[in-house]
Order: structure tokens, then C-alpha cells, then sequence
């Protein structure tokens, strides 16, 4: 497993070339940009990269005024499938989007999806960090494509998140790509979370999104808790908790989708007992009646005998 860690200084390049050396670099570390430097012949700045064969992380410190931004004929000129954790580790930074303008803090950060336009303003003695993570880590329900999301880093799983990437910064010359690929997962697990934006939806509606995936799903007789998770695009700890307040579980939710479908099915003459137990996501004709019976009162022989 792969683990290297590269810096790159200004500090002994000509001043003519510092600025030119240095967008070849955030280049290479972050794809295509514009960059803007208000005082070229002053500017110094380093980078530290840490990077495996599926995370990247890297640290800036600039002592000039930088901008950076990103433009939609930028994107469409490549392939972007990555999400950007980015948050100041001294000081502040300017975030312009579409959507709206942030003051970014050590304990306010930003996770970029994949192909959102932005501008960035780095002030003079900027230090930051930006996590490079893969596309596969998340779901798009999670954090929709293109648009970003603020983070709060000061408390909770915020501040967790935080630290497991400065860790990772401080410890960079003592780790193997084990565990740097392992923390970074699990970074991207707790980015994920914190990107879901759940105060804009009720807890109502965070249930019935569980609901419909289920219902969607139930047919398969192999659905599980964790695999209603994926779906859903959250860790399963999240699907239970949220289902705890409701007074459900996961598995409840697919043993009722199941008995639901079977039921509706048992309308149909055309269907054997055998095939809509099948049809509806159980393992045998038994395990059908038994839970048939147990919610219903009556075997699913006798529901249809009664609805003809």
C-alpha cells in the first residue's frame, strides 16, 4: 500500500518564477484553477502533500495575499470525481460560490462536491489544510452533486474530524498507507455525516426517506440493515439511531415492507403462495407464513380465501 509525502517551497526559486512555480504546483496537488497573486514579487509559500492510492491530503502556508478560484468552463474541461474537505489552520479565509458567501475559520470548513464553481481568497500568512477524498466514499444524496456545504468544527463529530486530520498532519513522517488510508476513511465517514445538512429536513421526513428505500429494496431477500444504510447513503449507526427516535428498527422496517408487498400480491390469483413469498423478499414459503400470521392473524392461504 502506497504512502508518500512530498513539500514543495518557494523559498529558493528565483522571484521571478516563485508564482509560476506555485500554480504549477496547486496543479498538480488540485487540478486546473485561476490564481491571482496582488503582490507577485513578494510572494513566498509551501506545501506538504500526504498522499496514498486513494486519499490525499495537503497543508499550505502562503505570506502573501493568494486567490484561487474555479470556473464551470474549468470544470467541464475535465474530469472531476473527488470531494474537498478544505478549513484554515490559522487564520481565515473567503469563500464566494454561487449559492453564497462564508468566512472560512479553523472551526468552520467547507466540503466541496464535485464540480461546484468557487473563489477563494487566502490572506497573507494563510495556513490551511485540504482533504482529497474519493467519490466512492460518499453518496450523492449525501452531499449533492455540485453543491457545497458548510461544517461546523468546533464541537461534536465537527471537532473529531478535525483532529483526526491534524493528527494525520503532525504524524505525517510516521505513518504507513494502512493507516493513513484508514483514518482518512473514517474522515470521510464523519465529512459525510456532517454533510447531510439534516436541519433543513425533519425527523419525520429523515424516516420516510428510510421508509421508501425500504420499500424499493424489500423484494430482496438478502436486504439488510447495512444495506438499507448504503442505499440511504449513511453509516448504519445513523439508520438506527434515527429510527430508535421513531420507535422502529431497520429490521422491522423490512420484515413490515416485506408482509406489505406479500399482502398486496395475495390480490392477485395468478400468484402461487410459493411465488409471492418469493416475490416479496422471504427466504421460503415458511418463513412467510410465520410472519404472516404473526402480524396478520391468519395464514396468507386463508387472507386470500377470505378476500375472494
Amino acid at each position: 500500500m502506497t504512502y508518500d509525502v512530498q513539500t514543495v517551497s518557494t523559498r529558493r526559486v528565483p522571484a521571478a518564477h516563485r508564482t509560476e512555480l506555485w500554480s504549477e504546483t496547486v496543479t498538480t496537488f488540485q487540478g486546473t484553477h485561476a490564481y491571482g497573486y496582488p503582490s507577485p514579487e513578494y510572494f513566498h509559500a509551501r506545501a506538504t502533500r500526504q498522499r496514498s492510492s486513494r486519499f490525499q491530503l495537503v497543508t499550505w502556508h502562503i505570506e502573501q495575499e493568494q486567490t484561487i478560484s474555479r470556473t464551470r468552463a474549468q470544470i467541464r474541461a475535465g474530469v472531476e470525481e473527488e470531494y474537498r474537505l478544505l478549513f484554515p489552520l490559522a487564520g481565515s479565509a473567503d469563500l464566494r460560490t454561487e449559492r453564497d458567501d462564508a468566512r472560512l475559520t479553523p472551526a468552520a470548513g467547507v466540503l466541496f462536491a464535485p464540480g461546484e464553481p468557487f473563489a477563494l481568497r487566502l490572506p497573507p500568512g494563510s495556513r490551511g489544510l485540504v482533504a482529497t477524498l474519493p467519490r466512492s466514499e460518499f453518496d450523492d444524496r449525501s452531499a449533492a452533486a455540485g453543491r457545497h456545504h458548510r461544517l461546523s468544527l468546533e464541537r461534536g463529530p465537527g471537532r473529531v474530524l478535525a483532529l483526526m486530520l491534524t493528527t494525520l498532519v503532525h504524524d505525517r513522517d510516521h505513518l504507513t498507507g494502512l493507516a493513513f488510508d484508514t483514518v482518512c476513511g473514517q474522515a470521510a465517514e464523519l465529512a459525510r455525516l456532517l454533510g447531510e445538512d439534516r436541519s433543513a429536513v425533519p425527523e419525520h421526513g429523515l424516516v420516510d426517506r428510510i421508509r421508501l428505500v425500504v420499500r424499493h429494496h424489500a423484494s430482496d431477500p438478502e436486504l439488510t440493515g447495512a444495506d438499507v444504510a448504503r442505499h440511504v447513503g449513511w453509516s448504519l449507526r445513523q439508520v438506527q439511531a434515527v429510527l430508535h427516535r421513531a420507535g422502529t428498527t431497520p429490521s422491522a422496517l423490512i420484515r413490515e415492507a416485506r408482509l406489505d408487498r406479500a399482502r398486496s400480491l395475495l390480490d392477485s390469483p395468478d400468484r402461487t403462495v410459493t411465488a409471492v413469498a418469493g416475490a416479496s423478499g422471504f427466504h421460503s414459503i415458511d418463513a412467510l407464513e410465520k410472519a404472516f400470521r404473526r402480524r396478520f392473524g391468519l395464514s396468507p392461504s386463508d387472507y386470500r380465501r377470505n378476500r375472494a
